[in-house]
Protein backbone atom coordinates (compact mmCIF):
# COMPACT_ATOMS: atom_id res chain seq x y z
CA UNK A 1 0.00 0.00 0.00
CA UNK A 2 1.19 3.56 -0.56
CA UNK A 3 1.64 5.93 2.14
CA UNK A 4 -1.58 7.62 0.72
CA UNK A 5 -3.56 4.84 1.61
CA UNK A 6 -2.12 4.12 4.68
CA UNK A 7 -3.25 7.64 6.08
CA UNK A 8 -6.68 7.34 4.11
CA UNK A 9 -7.03 4.02 6.49
CA UNK A 10 -5.92 5.60 9.88
CA UNK A 11 -8.39 8.57 9.10
CA UNK A 12 -11.11 6.67 7.98
CA UNK A 13 -12.36 5.88 11.78
CA UNK A 14 -12.17 9.57 12.69
CA UNK A 15 -14.02 11.01 9.50
CA UNK A 16 -17.26 8.34 9.56
CA UNK A 17 -19.10 9.87 12.41
CA UNK A 18 -18.74 13.34 10.83
CA UNK A 19 -19.45 11.92 7.69
CA UNK A 20 -22.69 10.55 8.79
CA UNK A 21 -23.61 13.36 11.01
CA UNK A 22 -23.13 15.63 8.18
CA UNK A 23 -25.41 13.08 5.56
CA UNK A 24 -27.87 13.39 8.80
CA UNK A 25 -28.19 17.17 8.29
CA UNK A 26 -27.95 17.37 4.74
CA UNK A 27 -30.80 14.79 4.73
CA UNK A 28 -33.18 16.14 7.23
CA UNK A 29 -32.94 19.91 5.31
CA UNK A 30 -33.66 18.19 1.96
CA UNK A 31 -36.57 16.43 3.62
CA UNK A 32 -37.87 19.56 5.01
CA UNK A 33 -37.45 21.66 2.04
CA UNK A 34 -39.44 19.42 0.15
CA UNK A 35 -41.99 18.52 2.44
CA UNK A 36 -40.93 15.27 3.33
CA UNK A 37 -40.16 15.32 6.92
CA UNK A 38 -42.80 12.07 7.64
CA UNK A 39 -40.22 10.21 5.79
CA UNK A 40 -37.08 11.31 7.58
CA UNK A 41 -38.85 10.68 10.61
CA UNK A 42 -39.55 7.38 9.90
CA UNK A 43 -36.26 6.32 9.03
CA UNK A 44 -35.28 7.69 11.46
CA UNK A 45 -37.10 5.64 14.24
CA UNK A 46 -36.62 2.45 11.76
CA UNK A 47 -32.93 3.15 12.44
CA UNK A 48 -33.42 3.58 16.06
CA UNK A 49 -35.14 0.54 16.47
CA UNK A 50 -32.93 -1.39 14.46
CA UNK A 51 -29.88 -0.51 16.61
CA UNK A 52 -31.86 -1.09 19.99
CA UNK A 53 -32.60 -4.69 18.82
CA UNK A 54 -29.22 -5.37 18.11
CA UNK A 55 -28.22 -8.06 20.47
CA UNK A 56 -24.09 -8.00 19.46
CA UNK A 57 -22.03 -5.85 21.81
CA UNK A 58 -21.44 -3.04 19.64
CA UNK A 59 -22.16 0.73 20.55
CA UNK A 60 -22.03 2.37 16.86
CA UNK A 61 -25.07 2.33 15.82
CA UNK A 62 -26.64 3.55 18.74
CA UNK A 63 -24.03 6.58 19.50
CA UNK A 64 -24.93 7.17 15.73
CA UNK A 65 -28.75 7.49 16.48
CA UNK A 66 -27.58 9.65 19.92
CA UNK A 67 -25.81 11.78 17.29
CA UNK A 68 -28.63 11.91 14.68
CA UNK A 69 -31.51 12.40 17.24
CA UNK A 70 -29.45 15.30 18.67
CA UNK A 71 -29.39 16.79 15.53
CA UNK A 72 -32.59 17.13 14.09
CA UNK A 73 -33.92 18.27 18.18
CA UNK A 74 -31.26 21.09 17.36
CA UNK A 75 -32.12 22.08 13.93
CA UNK A 76 -36.19 21.58 14.98
CA UNK A 77 -36.00 24.02 17.52
CA UNK A 78 -34.11 26.56 14.77
CA UNK A 79 -36.67 25.96 12.44
CA UNK A 80 -39.76 25.79 14.94
CA UNK A 81 -40.70 22.56 14.06
CA UNK A 82 -42.13 20.73 17.34
CA UNK A 83 -42.35 17.70 15.76
CA UNK A 84 -38.97 17.34 14.99
CA UNK A 85 -38.15 18.25 17.92
CA UNK A 86 -40.51 15.67 19.46
CA UNK A 87 -39.07 13.21 17.26
CA UNK A 88 -35.35 14.08 17.57
CA UNK A 89 -35.51 14.35 21.58
CA UNK A 90 -36.80 10.58 21.45
CA UNK A 91 -34.58 9.53 19.29
CA UNK A 92 -32.08 10.58 21.16
CA UNK A 93 -33.39 9.65 24.43
CA UNK A 94 -33.68 5.99 23.66
CA UNK A 95 -30.82 5.77 22.21
CA UNK A 96 -28.78 6.80 25.09
CA UNK A 97 -30.90 4.95 27.53
CA UNK A 98 -30.23 1.96 25.54
CA UNK A 99 -26.49 2.90 25.49
CA UNK A 100 -26.58 2.85 29.40
CA UNK A 101 -28.30 -0.50 29.68
CA UNK A 102 -25.67 -2.02 27.36
CA UNK A 103 -23.18 -0.30 29.30
CA UNK A 104 -24.26 -1.28 32.95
Amino acid sequence: MSDLSYKLAELRPALRPVVESAAWVASFVIANAISQEPVYFLILLLVLGSDVLDTSDKSKGLFRDFIAGSITAILSMALNDQLGLAVGAVVAFMAVARLMQKHA
